[in-house]
């Protein structure tokens, strides 16, 4: 009787609202295919096959927003003749009056869709159901407004709100599922106001809920249909709305939960030894904890086993257990004491088994050991050791004066360093360098084929690092006898002028300030030193 009578009142206020203009419309038909048309200024477009009476969407991003007329909606006087409609991947929002009307069969939606539009898909009545793709964010407020031939709706774990009287009036509306029992989900008010067909829901437990979002025929006398029931957790706000509403409900205890869930819980005085039951099927074999955080004295019991706590102040448990895939587990939640009321929190989490293998240290890389879970194949590294190279540093800078100065810091290239008999590296284009060298008594010589090289001790820190910081060098025997005299004046007079790129690596001794020629500028920097004599290290002292 509750059905014939929605479904009466249901169709009268259809027939007041759009009267006979709105239903001519649905008597126009579109015989001709209509190729893929740009919809406003969007990167949207649709078109018509009239064979099989399809609208396809397509493109990326939003569609525009419409009214419900005919000067936004393209298909506004042949949306009744409309049998099918598909919305392409790429499309992530559905705009306001989309679809509004349009009498289509069923309606494929894509899994790029993120939000349904205000009366997007309202009285769309001829599809029974429509699949909500698993990414859908927001149903906006009237979204299915009206919708009378919709009799299922299941909505998806990534919903976070319905809005305003969403499915306000979808009078054949028998079956609404939520995913995701555990979803911070808003259910906007009069969401399922008037869905008579509707006998009952399992409500989320994190659940938001105004008000008329479900049960309610109608808001000013507050009627409630008297065979609905909504299936809620104690403590849960929906619990609450049944209560204070005076809605039928039931109390569930079971609760699916997956690996890695964590799941907050409530104990009132008069849920005060209720049984929570969590279910868990493991997609992969191997050692899982499921476990307890908080201040409520609780105990779990696992395969007939009591798992409790220890002591009066260690209120908590845990189980583990190696788990086999596809086998459903039960785990029984208790309150144990009246003395502990409140809050406290589940966790189901894998134990992994490990396998290692030990990667060494190098001259210039950390030694480590990569462990490997031989069940998931996830992995990390631990027991870092470290490299068996001190990593030197520093930078390469001209003496610019016999008392040590180099306020230029004009870079030295291509000096060379090196330890024993072997070369190590050269300085940059800005004299720097790093190079990695075994600890060693052997001494760091730094120099070039215009100086007298420079000697330093191999020192390390904790780190194994070396930096020397600004090395100067004096860099200005440029005639290669050990003297600094006139003969160096003259090879430098002698390169005077500019060089191309090419030559860079043969002029870059005598070009001291880098700018590409060597000229009196460079010869400023020398001049102090070209009557120096014999230089030894001495000079660095």
């Amino acid at each position: 009787m509750k059905k014939i009578i929605s479904w009466i009142i249901g169709f009268s206020v259809i027939i007041c609202m759009f009267g006979s203009v709105e239903l001519m419309s649905f008597a126009a038909e579109q015989t001709e295919d209509i190729e893929k048309t740009q919809l406003g200024s969007t990167d949207t477009y649709y078109s018509y096959d009239a064979d099989s009476k399809t609208l396809t969407i397509s493109g990326s991003g939003s569609t525009p927003d419409f009214r419900n007329d005919s000067a936004s909606q393209p298909w506004y006087l042949w949306r009744g003749s409309i049998g099918h409609v598909v919305v392409e991947e790429g499309i992530t929002e559905i705009g306001d009056y989309f679809f509004y009307n349009v009498r289509a069969l069923d309606f494929d939606l894509p899994s790029t869709l993120v939000s349904i539009g205000r009366y997007a898909m309202s009285q769309i009545n001829s599809a029974s159901s429509i699949v909500l793709p698993e990414g859908l964010v927001t149903i906006e407020d009237y979204a299915f407004y009206f919708s009378m031939a919709l009799e299922s709706v299941n909505v998806p774990s990534t919903v976070t709100s319905i809005g305003t009287s969403a499915f306000e009036n979808c009078t054949a509306l028998e079956s609404v599922t939520f995913d995701d029992l555990y979803s911070d989900i808003s259910i906007g008010r009069r969401a399922f106001f008037y869905c008579g067909s509707l006998d009952s829901v399992t409500v989320p437990k994190r659940a938001s809920m105004l008000s008329y979002s479900f049960g309610f025929y109608s808001a000013s006398k507050g009627s409630v249909y008297s065979d609905f029931v909504m299936n809620v957790y104690r403590d849960s706000p929906a619990y609450t709305y049944a209560v204070n509403n005076i809605v039928n409900y039931n109390i569930i205890n079971e609760m699916e939960i997956v690996e890695g869930q964590s799941v907050d819980c409530t104990y009132y005085i008069d849920s005060y030894r209720d049984e929570m039951i969590f279910i868990f099927t493991p997609q992969v074999s191997d050692f899982y904890s499921f476990y307890s955080t908080g201040g409520v004295d609780v105990d779990c019991t696992f395969n007939d086993v009591l798992y409790d706590d220890n002591s009066l102040d260690d209120l908590n448990f845990t189980v583990s257990s190696y788990l086999e895939a596809g086998q459903a587990y039960y785990f029984t939640v208790n309150c144990v004491s009246r003395m502990s009321l409140g809050d406290f929190t589940v966790h189901l989490t894998r134990e992994h088994q490990y396998d290692s293998v030990v990667t060494p240290p190098t001259l210039t890389q950390d030694g480590y050991t990569t462990y490997t879970c031989r069940y998931c194949g996830c992995s990390y590294k631990a027991d870092f050791v470290s490299r068996t190279g001190v990593r030197v540093t520093g930078r390469v800078v001209l003496m610019e004066s016999p008392d040590g100065s180099h306020e230029n810091n004009l870079p030295v290239f291509g000096a060379v360093l090196s330890v024993g008999e072997s070369n190590l590296t050269l300085t940059d284009n800005n004299g720097e360098f790093e190079f990695y060298v075994q600890p060693t008594n052997e001494k760091l010589c730094i120099g070039t084929a215009f100086s007298v090289e420079r000697t330093f001790d191999i020192t390390y820190d904790a780190d194994m690092e070396m930096d020397l910081g600004d090395v100067c060098l004096v860099n200005f025997d440029y005639n290669r006898d050990g003297y600094i005299n006139a003969k160096d004046f003259a090879v430098l007079r002698g390169v005077y002028g500019e060089y191309s790129p090419e030559d860079k690596e043969i002029y870059a001794a005598f070009d001291c300030n880098g700018d590409g020629k060597v000229n009196d500028d460079d010869f400023s920097y020398a001049r102090n030193f070209l009557t120096y004599g014999k230089i030894t290290q001495c000079i660095y002292d």
